[in-house]
């Protein structure tokens, strides 16, 4: 029954459709519902544990569940448990699955032999099967084979690096998600040894270098896989949309083609980059570096004024990129008139912004639930030390990029799905009910009214989000919301994309660093293009496509996670010496025992309210807490004081500081 009970946990759910479950002979701590589910009984929590020696606590959405030392003890962090709870004790019932597949230890040399040091204790022993190739100093990752009573037998997995080496924390974090670390320089060696005919692929491809072609990126991107072209004519925007041909260089079952597929996606940490494809690949071959002929699958358009797309074709092309562009100078020109002193490329930015704004509005008018996206950047000195940290928001040239790969990838999707062609497409679930009830509550709270009987439908969410915008509540609406929605994930099934209100979505335009796309590439071009169009190869694809589904979505969820890991890390290491500075900050979440505030700087942490001279009362109608005569709410300006930052749980602790108490060299 075990993996019957994980799948409650993996869907974040509490009652699954009969179908999905097949026929169960026992259903223990479940129960039948008349519309056909097996839902978890009343009493009974499956979920992550939070070990804290002795005791535990099962995460729950609503309240985390206490596990007093006794029941704790067979419970190690990380594990799957489902859990029983009678009489406001909680006992462990089962172990779904252990938590601890893979340890990080530090090798120190203790009385002649080695010993493990885990950042956090495990409180067992642990043993290594063969340690001929570990030295004092080592950061180890070791394959776990059992547990038994207090000890741990493990096998060597991977040497990750050294005490000394430089970003060794960010390693230690790609490998507790047992991110796949191939032999890169086998891999770079492979890349260098293609032996791709490119002049022979040209005469067999529509020549498209005299087009002024573009990429718009971040300053400091290597890998581009996307370029643009637009011309107005008569009033049709005719808008070319060039990415890269990986699939040329990226043959199906090669070396880097099983690799590139175990990762599924380059991940973005910070300062530093684990790319999916060797950086010959990725920065040199695929990459649409300016001034250079480049081998590229294009998506050409005609858009009429209303946004529509009246015409295209999809065709293996010869490109050009002329200029390499940055958002900044983008931006720049857009928002302040600051001429990139080229009149046609001044034009051509124009009317890119133009046609953004008309694409824009059409996903309006069809219910886009248009969330504000917002990510913490990072400057680094140059010893690689955090300097500052900053909040940035999507801007014009952003959206102007933004606009027309989701049109791409629309328009993609809709011509393999209306002819029948095998694909694998980007599919967003609508949101559950009772998830999204929860939201609706909490946002009622803070006097946000949300209808409801209307929660199925975008246009609702829509009119909230454009309502709390420019508001202290926009922040947190967005967040409230978001947490209620489905993961967006890949399938081969194109049920579309409830947060684009888009009949057809797919991924086509990041190759370079996403193996979707990458697939999708080669489909197109084998299938629909013709350059392997027997039927052994649409079965294979038939056959293949739901796993690989399945493979790249997970991949994507562990590469967000390690980002998301990597980003506390640096936040906390930016406020290491920021201990006992003061801050102005907003309240974004409030629970019984304190709220998490965010700074201006986009960094959140905890103000625990035990660690006031008043402890107050929480009053969960309002979704607040009176301290004294005041009282705090989510969405409420705040002064805070950093007391604690916590290397080891990347947590950042934070508490109130009273009017009064407002140290004036800090305000």
């Amino acid at each position: 029954m075990n993996q019957i009970y994980l799948k409650y946990y993996e869907q974040k759910t509490r009652k699954i459709f009969e179908d999905e479950l097949g026929e169960l002979s026992t259903y223990k701590y479940l129960k039948y519902t008349h519309d056909h589910f097996y839902e978890l009984k009343n009493n009974v929590y499956i979920g992550k544990i939070d070990k804290r020696a002795p005791f535990a606590f099962l995460l729950n959405d609503d309240e985390d569940i206490y596990i007093d030392r006794t029941e704790a003890n067979q419970l190690m962090d990380g594990d799957i448990a489902l859990i029983e709870v009678k009489k406001g004790k909680a006992k462990v019932k089962e172990i779904l699955k252990r938590g601890l597949d893979y340890i990080i230890a530090t090798v120190y040399k203790r009385n002649g032999g080695f010993k493990y040091y885990t950042d956090k204790p495990l409180g067992r022993n642990i043993l290594v099967n063969d340690e001929s190739k570990i030295v004092e100093g080592s950061i180890v990752r070791l394959k776990v084979i059992s547990i038994k009573n207090n000890r741990i037998f493990t096998n060597l997995d991977k040497i990750i690096g050294h005490i000394t080496d430089p970003d060794i924390e960010i390693l230690k974090i790609v490998a507790t998600h047992n991110w796949p670390d191939p032999d890169m320089d086998l891999l770079e060696e492979e890349a260098n040894n293609l032996n791709i005919d490119v002049e022979e692929e040209k005469k067999h491809r529509k020549d498209l270098i005299d087009k002024l072609i573009v990429t718009i990126d971040g300053i400091d991107a290597k890998d581009l896989d996307d370029a643009i072209s637009l011309e107005k004519k008569d009033g049709v925007y005719h808008l070319g949309v060039h990415i890269a041909d990986v699939s040329l260089y990226v043959k199906r079952g090669s070396l880097i083609d099983k690799e590139a597929y175990k990762k599924s996606t380059s991940v973005y940490m910070a300062n530093k980059v684990i790319p999916m494809l060797p950086r010959k690949l990725a920065n040199d071959y695929c990459s649409l570096n300016p001034n250079t002929e480049k081998l590229a699958l294009s998506l050409l358009m005609k858009i009429n004024s209303e946004g529509k797309v009246i015409e295209y074709d999809i065709a293996k092309t010869v490109i050009e990129s002329k200029h390499r562009l940055n958002y900044d100078e983008v931006n720049d020109y857009l928002n302040k008139n600051k001429s990139l002193k080229n009149k046609e490329l001044n034009e051509l930015l124009t009317n890119m912004y133009e046609l953004s704004l008309i694409l824009k509005d059409v996903r309006d008018r069809r219910g886009e639930i248009n969330f504000e996206s917002e990510e913490l950047e990072f400057v680094f000195n140059e010893n690689n030390e955090v300097i500052d940290v900053k909040s940035r928001k999507t801007d014009k040239g952003e959206e102007i990029i933004e606009s027309f790969m989701l049109l791409a990838n629309e328009t993609i999707a809709f011509h393999m799905e209306v002819n029948g062609y095998p694909s694998i497409y980007r599919i967003h679930e609508k949101p559950e009910t009772d998830k999204l009830e929860k939201a609706i509550d909490t946002l009622n709270k803070l006097n946000i009214n949300i209808n409801k009987k209307a929660i199925h439908n975008v246009k609702t969410f829509q009119n909230v989000l454009k309502d709390v915008k420019n508001t202290n509540y926009e922040y947190i609406t967005n967040m409230t919301l978001l947490r209620a929605m489905q993961k967006a994930k890949y399938d081969m099934n194109p049920i579309g994309h409830f947060g684009l209100a888009a009949r057809y979505y797919t991924h086509f335009t990041s190759p370079i660093r996403r193996y979707p796309d990458l697939l999708l590439h080669r489909i197109i071009k084998e299938l629909l293009l013709g350059e392997n169009t027997n039927l052994k190869n649409y079965k294979y694809y038939e056959k293949n496509l739901e796993e690989i589904s399945k493979h790249t979505s997970n991949q994507e969820r562990i590469a967000i996670d390690i980002e998301r890991e990597v980003n506390q890390l640096k936040s906390c290491e930016y406020m290491l010496d920021k201990i006992y500075e003061q801050f102005d900050a907003q309240i974004t979440q409030v629970l019984k025992t304190g709220f998490f505030v965010r700074i201006s700087n986009g960094i959140e942490g905890f103000v625990n309210l035990k660690n006031t001279n008043n402890p107050g009362e929480y009053i969960d109608h309002l979704l607040s807490y009176k301290v004294g005569d005041k009282v705090y709410k989510i969405g409420d300006l705040v002064k805070v004081e950093l007391i604690d930052v916590d290397m080891l749980d990347l947590k950042i602790d934070f508490k109130l500081i009273n009017e009064g108490e407002v140290d004036e060299n800090n305000s």
